[in-house]
């Protein structure tokens, strides 16, 4: 495995490489690699692995009885997914994670680790584990605060509003296609799409492509 690859992840902050391959060799680490559509863990399966995602992304769903999806979050390089599972006493996902396009994997088994907790280089790896799974709880707490808007137009103006305050600028890249975006504010594609048109329209944003500008109210 490539440590000096490693060393760049937000797991492995504050760690030397000769700390990593330590890591790696005490948890038995692994990578596997993902085709575009692929499922990497699906609802209801005991999940034992946290994995890090090396290249690609990878999504959490959330699927209802009919069968539709919810992205309940999306997930880049350095990401972790699965973790709340695989540290929990209860491991069976209650979620779906599947790669929307090839993705390369790192997966490590926590409970082989777990049993090494009293390495320094461990708790180190634990302390940077702790604050990745604090970052990707305030995530769903801005996703909450989307869909438990009452109107589509609130929903759209609250991710906006959100993604303008990552960036600290008004002018920003949105991640999400269309479609995507529809899926994270819980919205029909087509609906998603007329009202964004509204919005242009009332002079609310500029949009071209996946470029939005927000404009400030006059008056």
């Amino acid at each position: 495995m490539d440590e000096q690859k490693y060393k760049e992840l937000p797991l492995f902050q504050h760690m030397q490489e000769k700390e990593i391959h330590e890591i790696l060799l005490t948890a038995g680490c692994f990578v596997k690699n993902f085709k575009k559509g692929n499922y990497i863990y699906q609802e209801n399966e005991v999940i034992h692995s946290l994995g890090v995602i090396l290249t690609g992304h990878v999504y959490m769903v959330k699927e209802d009885v009919w069968g539709e999806g919810t992205i309940l979050v999306r997930m880049g390089k350095g990401d972790l997914f699965g973790e709340n599972f695989a540290c929990s006493p209860n491991p069976a996902s209650t979620v779906t994670f599947y790669a929307p396009q090839a993705a390369e994997v790192l997966f490590i088994p926590y409970e082989r680790l777990l049993r090494h907790a009293g390495n320094r280089n461990v708790l180190l790896f634990i302390t940077n584990l702790i604050s990745m799974m604090t970052y990707k709880s305030q995530n769903l707490m801005r996703k909450i605060n989307v869909v438990s808007r009452k109107s589509l137009r609130e929903k759209i103006q609250c991710f906006l509003s959100l993604e303008a305050e990552k960036t600290g600028k008004l002018d920003f890249t949105i991640p999400f296609s269309r479609e995507e975006m529809a899926e994270y504010v819980c919205a029909n594609r087509s609906a998603l799409s007329r009202e964004l048109k509204a919005m242009e329209k009332d002079g609310l944003i500029e949009l071209k492509g996946r470029k939005c500008r927000i404009l400030k109210k006059q008056g």
